[in-house]
């Protein structure tokens, strides 16, 4: 791909956007852009690779970009040669039949129907069976202006996975309608995939309405005059995710030691402290492959993310870094695409324009990502203050981007697009891309001036094709909650069903005080941050990091200490499936798997694990249920925010919020959507308001999820007025607050000076209440509203149980194995399976072939002996892969695969020749099989493998033991 594919064009007329805000402006495009249906077809020309369809001053251009794939673009004719995006590619051979009025386009693994009348598509299997076709131009949004607009129609039954991670998921979006934006815990991937076995790609670069309603979708993108789409098809969803990322890119490997432990905290504000963390592990014996660096170690904000360390706190960072090295430990910094004042960049960026004019929290300025000049001196600038002193990985934070704010979507995509342009264009027509343009760069530099490296680049924003990239997606500023925790998961499967099979999260989340001012204090969270972490010892990449709270180990307890234990177990586990889980991640990237999978992925026949939202598959092979509720210590807070979804506006998508200068709302300063009702630092007001009395107002409606009691709290600083369902709630005020201010971080402490309100209303499920919330505040620059609810389930899931116990859905069709009971279970059941603070449900599946190892505490340490845990029940099949654990020698196949086989009515274990090699692989491998089948001991047998094929029969010649695992 060359460097001019990475800008995404500019589709909109310059003369017709100049001057006017750019997301109102779009309403201003032609009327063709909502729909080419409309327009009856001119000609249909065939092509070697695909067809153009001409309709009037639009065209549309049908390709397969890869087997299976077809690439659409509605575009005005006059732009075609440079619509193609990012994931242009040559189209591959296609034939055609005619039927009636019906022109087929055959081609590999997909067939395109085309009404040659109307120019609709319709796209097939091979075999003729539809199962997605485009639908006349669905009616506007009420209450928003887009410029493309594209229905879909689709089955009657499938379910609907992907688009990315929010704050508040959704698990399927049938029925469900989301603002496809970016924002601070919002990462978008516009890739909707079916258990019908298609995903379609919304591929214009932009922030879009999606609506799922009866047997059809629809697409209302903000800007721009193009359509550009990409229908993936194969036989389950794992084969439209390699067809998503044969389009977009293959995933790229990470180096083994991602794959280990990261800790993190915001922040490690000095150099001895970083290397003390470090030290202490050590001492510990914990295992620890990174430690990451938050901002601030530049110092002042007017040196923001200048790339250089300040020397009052960070004396010798090339020691630093040797030191943390010299451990086995790596190490990745925070880097921002904004710039403080007083730094090299800024002075730099803005002399050659690179800089956009919006001003960023800190004072300084966010620079274009999307020019490539802007890009390169970036990467001079890191490479010279980082990468050249060791630094291992690269955290990209704020990169949605955010300017003042990223709280939500709606005033983040607000804040970006009201900058006009950048290099790729009308921001307007860009607000989702940003990170890609970023991760690219980044990538491609990485690769090219430090080979021995692999690419670790961690972002809080994403885009098709980021996989690519070595980019992790991580879930941004979330707050500590059960509720969070629940939405965590399907979050993440969410996002890996959209095809990037790299995520993490801030394990017991980033912001604690919320809910849990007592922080380490308060044994309730303690009891979540245990949960939590067992979640996170099974996510692609493991990383605890919050403020306020530091999350080493031993700030949990000592040994002996059930918490601290408990963690310890969680850590250790991981480490046990070392070798499982490396080569997981290369199934992902050679074989296009995806490592967390949703029970719908491999189930879809079984609806009781197609709905299931708290377990998932970790590999192929094992079955994680995560603990999401409390047994021990119920939260005293118990209350979550007010899920997007439900709130509305009467005729809108969303609320309305209103700002105005002045505590009396004397003069209306700007209003927007928002479907956040929560002001958290000041950064959340418009630059407008800041050291200014303000006011504000929301107004819109709540959708009741559930029917019953609700008992809603409302927190802030100021004076507070509440109307719900035409009704009075709350009239009050706080005393006199102190300005926030915004000092580099997020400024939310606690509730000190706030007042609290709290009422009850019984809900009817679907019904909406309209709401009026009004807040008035004297003080300039103090920021703090919360509207947030208990619904009955919250209350339930805080009430604790007499058992210790959860129901876990074993999918039919397989047995499955308790791997701390050894039990064997059968599957089509859903049996409680009792749990301690150290233990969650956790399952193999009959057939599993799943290597282990013991007492690593570093992924740099060969192990000892690999022990391979065979499962019976069913045949089975795993490839161990291995390879340097860094560098780019993979890429020209410097790695090794043993393949493993086991015949169940045989009861042998078949080894296969070790095919590949890599420089420091060891000779021969020292082996322990280990058989389960169920019963109270597993049998165990050792073995030395020196490369050579063998048959080992596993029910003879074994010696007992208590089951490992």
């Amino acid at each position: 791909m060359t460097d001019d594919r990475l800008r995404m064009p500019a589709l909109t007329r310059r003369t017709l956007l100049a001057g006017a805000s750019p997301l109102v402006a779009a309403a201003l495009l032609p009327g063709w852009a909502q729909g080419a249906q409309g327009i009856p077809v001119d000609r249909i020309e065939r092509l070697h690779d695909g067809v153009l369809i001409h309709r009037g001053p639009a065209v549309t251009r049908v390709r397969i970009a890869a087997a299976g794939v077809a690439s659409v673009i509605h575009c005005p004719a006059a732009k075609l040669a440079s619509a193609g995006g990012f994931f242009a590619h040559d189209g591959l051979p296609v034939r055609f039949a005619e039927t009636g009025p019906v022109l087929a386009m055959i081609g590999q693994g997909i067939r395109v129907a085309i009404d040659r009348g109307t120019g609709c598509l319709a796209f097939h299997t091979p075999d003729g069976g539809r199962v997605i076709a485009e639908a006349p131009t669905p009616l506007p949004l009420a209450g928003v202006a887009t410029t493309r607009r594209q229905g879909f129609t689709i089955g009657a039954t499938e379910r609907l996975h992907g688009l990315g991670q929010f704050r508040e998921p959704v698990f399927d979006y049938r029925g469900q309608s989301v603002f496809l934006a970016q924002a601070n815990s919002d990462a978008v991937n516009p890739f909707l995939v079916s258990t019908a076995g298609w995903g379609l790609l919304w591929d214009t670069g932009t922030a879009a309405h999606f609506r799922s309603h009866g047997r059809a979708i629809d697409y209302h993108s903000v800007a721009g005059d193009t359509i550009r789409y990409h229908v993936c098809l194969g036989v389950d969803m794992d084969a439209v995710i390699r067809g998503y990322r044969a389009l977009t890119g293959a995933a790229a490997l990470l180096p083994k030691w991602a794959y280990g432990y990261w800790q993190s905290k915001e922040s490690y504000a000095r150099q001895v402290d970083l290397v003390a963390v470090v030290d202490e592990y050590r001492r510990r014996g914990l295992p620890l492959d990174a430690i990451v660096l938050d901002y601030k170690y530049w110092g002042g904000n007017e040196n923001f993310s200048g790339m250089k360390f300040d020397a009052a706190t960070f004396p010798d960072p090339k020691a630093m870094v040797d030191h943390v090295h010299a451990a086995d430990v790596h190490l990745l910094a925070s880097i921002w695409p904004a710039f403080g004042t007083a730094t090299d960049l800024y002075r730099a960026m803005g002399a050659k324009g690179y800089l956009l004019p919006g001003e960023h929290w800190s004072g300084g300025k966010v620079f274009d990502v999307s020019n490539a000049d802007a890009r390169a001196l970036y990467w001079r600038s890191i490479k010279r203050g980082l990468i050249d002193i060791g630094v291992d990985g690269l955290w990209t934070d704020g990169n949605e981007p955010e300017l003042r704010s990223t709280g939500e979507r709606y005033g983040t995509a607000a804040s970006f697009a009201a900058n006009g342009w950048m290099a790729a264009g009308p921001i307007a027509e860009n607000l989702l891309t940003y990170s890609w343009y970023q991760a690219r760069g980044l990538s491609d530099a990485m690769r090219r001036d430090i080979p021995a490296k692999r690419p670790v680049i961690l972002s809080r924003s994403a885009y098709a094709g980021q996989q690519a990239f070595g980019a992790v997606t991580w879930s941004g500023d979330i707050f500590a909650s059960w509720g969070t925790l629940a939405n965590q998961i399907v979050a993440a499967l969410n996002f890996s069903m959209a095809g990037i099979p790299w995520w993490t999260c801030d394990i017991g989340a980033f912001l604690v005080f919320h809910r849990y001012p007592e922080g380490l204090a308060d044994p309730a969270y303690k009891e979540l941050y245990v949960r939590w972490f067992q979640f996170g010892a099974f996510l692609p990449v493991f990383r605890a990091h919050g403020t306020h709270i530091p999350r080493e180990l031993w700030q949990f307890g000592e040994p002996g200490d059930p918490h601290y234990d408990a963690l310890e177990a969680a850590l250790r586990q991981r480490y046990r499936l070392m070798p499982y889980i490396y080569s997981v991640a290369a199934a992902a990237v050679y074989d296009g798997d995806t490592p967390m999978r949703a029970l719908a992925m491999d189930f879809p026949d079984d609806p009781r694990a197609r709905a299931e939202q708290a377990a998932f598959l970790f590999g192929r092979d094992l079955l994680v249920r995560i603990v999401d509720r409390p047994f021990e210590h119920a939260s005293r807070n118990m209350q979550e925010f007010i899920p997007s979804r439900c709130v509305q506006g009467a005729a809108a998508p969303a609320a309305r919020i209103e700002y105005y200068e002045g505590a009396q709302f004397e003069r209306r300063v700007s209003s927007r959507l928002t479907d956040d009702i929560k002001m958290s630092w000041s950064g959340d007001l418009p630059a407008a308001l800041a050291g200014k009395p303000y006011s504000l107002r929301w107004t819109g409606r709540i959708v009741a999820e559930e029917t019953g009691p609700h008992r809603f709290s409302v927190i802030g600083k100021g004076a507070i007025r509440l109307v719900f369902d035409h009704r009075v709630v709350v009239d009050g005020a706080s005393g006199a607050a102190k300005a926030d201010g915004a000092t580099g971080g997020v400024s939310f402490r606690g509730h000190e000076g706030d007042a609290f309100f709290d009422f009850t209303a019984d809900l009817v499920v679907g019904r909406a209440y309209d709401f009026l919330l009004e807040q008035r505040q004297p003080t300039p620059d103090a920021v703090s509203l919360w509207f947030e609810w208990i619904t009955p389930s919250i209350r339930r899931r805080q009430q604790l149980p007499a058992r210790h116990a959860l129901p876990v859905v074993l999918p039919k069709g397989r047995d499955w194995y308790d791997l701390h009971s050894g039990r064997r279970h059968r599957g089509g059941t859903a049996p409680m399976i009792d749990i301690t603070l150290q233990s969650h449900p956790l399952f193999a599946r009959a057939g599993a072939i799943v290597p282990m190892v013991q007492g690593l505490d570093r992924t740099a340490t060969p192990p000892g002996e690999i022990e391979i845990h065979v499962y019976a029940g069913a045949d089975g099949h795993f490839v161990l892969y291995d390879d340097a654990g860094n560098g780019q020698g993979h890429l020209n196949g410097e790695a090794t695969r043993i393949a493993f086989y086991w015949n169940d009515r045989a009861a042998t274990l078949s080894i296969g020749a070790r095919q590949g090699a890599f420089s420091g692989m060891p000779p021969s491998l020292k082996m322990k099989l280990v058989f389960h089948d169920g019963a109270n001991h597993a049998s165990i047998r050792p073995l030395v493998y020196e490369g050579a094929a063998q048959v080992i029969p596993l029910r003879q010649s074994m010696r007992a033991e208590e089951p490992g695992g």
